[in-house]
């Protein structure tokens, strides 16, 4: 497979058509989108503590579907159903993928590493939410929902992983303005402007696009501020370097192996059939890529490696972009197209392949006038899943900057 096959095949992950599906599922049966069965259909699989937290947290969630939908009825136009349709995209884990390392490559590996982990614990956490509460999303109908991809509905609701994201990355901007001496009054304020704009974008646009309700927004701007706080108080209240590796011994990189598959066999798991984890899988095997690559790195070639050089005066626009392009694709040649492969080849070599078992829960066909149950999660489809994604760092952090000093990019 080329490199241009492998960014095809990357982007339909993402996005099936090129125009927002709106209201794609109104004609499935109700039962088709989890968290929508009977009481006792949750009560009879869940302990009581989580039981009670569901059924107190419901209301918040069944009540809303009307006046949403009166809401969505007066401001819905083909301008905004495109606007937040596609904008949606910047919550991905693909658009993440290509987007996160780029700070990286042109010199501001602590921005990239701080992104990195805000987003990754955030997605954990909404995810874990996700799957520990198992609330619906606002009903369709009477909401329109407006979407790219039919796999975010099939998701819980509460909390959002959107504005777990986008409230973790706006605190974490604003931050870094507050604290630039660099930058003018002026030049500040426009900053702020974008980033509240992107903060908006995110968050209205999920009660837009019929995709969550008020409960769900604001769970995930809880979540969302607990992960910017972490890493802020990690910063600016402890001695520790956030973004030094040098002075951790060879322990680190099993510790971090060890945390982030035991975060990932202690995940919720959920009543009915929800694809959220594959994200969280995603995210915390990049941690533990970035952590085991960052502690090679300065253990094999120094603390000074830890920043990519870059000068703009000196690459001017065409090295710039021929840089930010020649790392993506070498990002998706690993993705799509040797990581794959490798992986499974090797996993099956130790490990019985059990994917066949759960191949069903991911076909739509399968979802058509019901949710499945919960069958469980797949070890080959964890553990590859896992490993593919701590590729990716290792790509950016190690095989990228070695390739940039080779060919002068």
């Amino acid at each position: 497979m080329s490199v241009s096959q492998a960014v095809k095949k990357t982007c339909s992950e993402v996005e099936e058509d090129v125009t927002p599906r709106v209201n794609a599922f109104r004609d499935k049966h109700p039962l088709s989108d989890p968290g929508n069965h009977s009481r006792d259909h949750f009560k009879k699989r869940m302990g009581p503590l989580r039981f009670k937290m569901r059924d107190w947290l419901l209301p918040f969630t069944r009540n809303q579907s009307e006046r949403l939908y009166k809401w969505q009825s007066r401001v819905r136009c083909d301008l905004l159903d495109k606007y937040f349709g596609y904008t949606s995209l910047m919550g991905s884990h693909t658009f993440y993928v290509i987007m996160l390392p780029l700070p990286r490559w042109f010199g501001y590996s602590g921005v990239s590493r701080d992104l990195v982990y805000i987003l990754g614990y955030s997605i954990y956490l909404s995810g874990f939410f996700k799957d520990y509460w198992c609330l619906p999303r606002p009903q369709s109908p009477p909401l329109v929902r407006v979407a790219l991809s039919g796999y975010t509905t099939k998701e819980y609701g509460a909390p959002s992983s959107h504005t777990a994201n986008s409230t973790a990355v706006t605190l974490l901007l604003m931050w870094y303005i507050y604290e630039s001496v660099s930058m003018s009054w002026m030049a500040k304020l426009l900053a702020v402007i974008g980033v509240l704009i992107y903060y908006f974008t995110l968050t209205v646009g999920r009660i837009y696009c019929g995709m969550h309700g008020l409960l769900d927004i604001i769970s995930g701007a809880i979540i969302g501020a607990v992960c910017f706080l972490f890493r802020w108080y990690v910063h600016t209240h402890t001695n520790i370097d956030p973004n030094s590796m040098d002075v951790w011994g060879w322990w680190f990189p099993i510790c971090s192996v060890v945390f982030g598959i035991f975060l990932l066999y202690v995940h919720a798991k959920p009543v009915d059939q929800c694809p959220c984890f594959e994200d969280s899988v995603a995210f915390v095997g990049v941690i533990s890529g970035l952590e085991c690559s960052d502690w090679v790195r300065s253990h094999l070639l120094g603390p000074e490696s830890y920043t990519v050089p870059y000068s703009w005066v000196e690459f001017g626009l065409s090295r710039t972009l021929i840089r930010c392009a020649a790392g993506v694709a070498m990002v998706l040649l690993w993705k799509s197209v040797i990581g794959k492969p490798l992986i499974y080849a090797s996993l099956n070599c130790v490990l019985p392949d059990d994917r066949p078992k759960y191949a069903h829960v991911h076909d739509e066909k399968f979802w058509t006038l019901e949710v499945p149950l919960y069958l469980g999660r797949s070890n080959t489809d964890l553990l590859g899943r896992y490993i593919l994604y701590a590729g990716v760092p290792t790509t950016v952090a190690l095989i990228c900057p070695m390739v940039f000093t080779r060919f002068g990019l």
